[in-house]
């Protein structure tokens, strides 16, 4: 059960319909529920890296901060939640290195794992996967959120086709599409470097 949230007995729907409806003690309730699948996944990002001065608590921390702060968001159900988490996870990343980059020329490299046998190494410099995914995002939007929600936020295939309302098997397709291009486009950046 690796990437779902594991919430016996609680209703995930409920807790992020009330925190909608302005229920503060069902945001909290929330996250206090989530709160350790949301650090596993950002110390799954962040596995072995050491140049990103982030914690996993500090990433998850920033995270929660982030969410907190969205306005009338449409909550679908957890995977909806998690795909949203991803992206504020990999926003909060790139900001990081961002800042660190305005002060420093180095590469910042970040793990990202996704226990589905990537051809794209575990080790990606982080701007190198930001500029794929732009590049992706900029051919096919569809294809760099399903990459974003698999690398980011840890989400299955069946997840992300809950989350998008494809079937498992075009999410499947267009997951494997995606890896090879991004894997390709990586590629390319780190030998146009060289």
């Amino acid at each position: 059960m690796g990437n779902q949230i594991q919430l016996t007995g609680v209703d995930v729907k409920t807790l992020l319909d009330a925190w909608r409806a302005g229920d503060v003690k069902a945001r909290d309730r929330l996250f206090d529920l989530v709160y350790h699948e949301l650090r596993r996944l950002s110390a799954s990002i962040l596995k072995g890296e050491g140049h990103i001065s982030l914690s996993t608590g500090d990433l998850v921390n920033e995270c929660v901060i982030r969410l907190v702060g969205l306005k009338q968001i449409e909550w679908q159900d957890k995977a909806h939640f998690m795909a949203i988490v991803a992206r504020m996870m990999r926003r909060i990343l790139i900001d990081h290195a961002r800042k660190k980059n305005a002060a420093k020329r180095g590469h910042q490299k970040v793990t990202l794992v996704t226990d589905m046998g990537s051809s794209v190494s575990n080790h990606i410099d982080i701007r190198h996967l930001e500029q794929a995914l732009i590049r992706l995002q900029a051919l096919d939007q569809e294809r760099a959120e399903i990459v974003e929600m698999r690398y980011y936020g840890g989400l299955t295939l069946e997840e992300i086709a809950e989350v998008t309302g494809k079937s498992p098997s075009t999410i499947k397709r267009n997951w494997r599409a995606s890896r090879a291009w991004l894997a390709k486009a990586i590629e390319e950046d780190i030998a146009a470097m060289v």
